[in-house]
């Protein structure tokens, strides 16, 4: 008896550990931290930095352009042309981002983890200007948490299978039936 409750204690403390490390995606890989050097671009930058519920990941597109799977403790930064973007996120649901990036700015989107009903549900909050988000805290995370980058040989193997979901999601924007956040050109810094 004394032996299976130890077998059991030993079973639940290596789920906890489990669950504490955040689960990494095993098509990201760490990186260096993205400088934005060119005048021509915008650096978009989705920030994790919650550790609530560490396990889910979720891929983050632009329009049918894949970007990357944000972790929890994790940041996926993304050089984009000026201009109209559409940025989306799946786990349960979508959530949706209508962007208007400025060549030489840097934007930042964090991305939240919230319970669902069969998996957690997932949003893109854009940090607009003077909403309260304080700089110090993107700083902070952008020192804090582990920048990532999608391995090249993985990317195929992850878009081929869902490209034509994150298309008919983006129809949904299109067609208006769904709802979105908004960041806009004055969002950046």
């Amino acid at each position: 008896m004394k032996r299976q409750n130890h077998i059991i204690r030993l079973a639940l403390l290596a789920g906890v550990l489990l669950l504490m490390s955040g689960c990494s995606s095993s098509m990201m890989t760490q990186t260096e931290t993205q400088v934005l050097d060119s005048p021509d671009q915008a650096l978009v930058t989705f920030i994790r930095p919650s550790m609530f519920g560490g396990a889910i990941q979720f891929g983050i597109w632009d329009g049918d352009h894949f970007i990357g799977v944000l972790s929890a403790k994790s940041y996926v930064q993304y050089l984009a042309e000026p201009g109209e973007h559409l940025f989306l996120a799946r786990a349960e649901n979508w959530s949706y981002v209508k962007a208007n990036l400025e060549a030489g700015k840097e934007y930042f989107i964090i991305g939240k983890v919230f319970p669902g009903v069969w998996k957690a549900r997932v949003a893109l909050d854009p940090v607009a200007n003077g909403d309260g988000t304080n700089q110090a805290d993107i700083d902070r995370w952008l020192t804090e948490l582990k920048p990532t980058t999608v391995l090249p040989e993985k990317y195929e193997g992850y878009v081929s299978p869902r490209v034509a979901q994150v298309k008919e999601a983006a129809g949904e924007v299109d067609n208006g039936k769904v709802k979105y956040e908004v960041l806009l050109k004055e969002d950046g810094r």
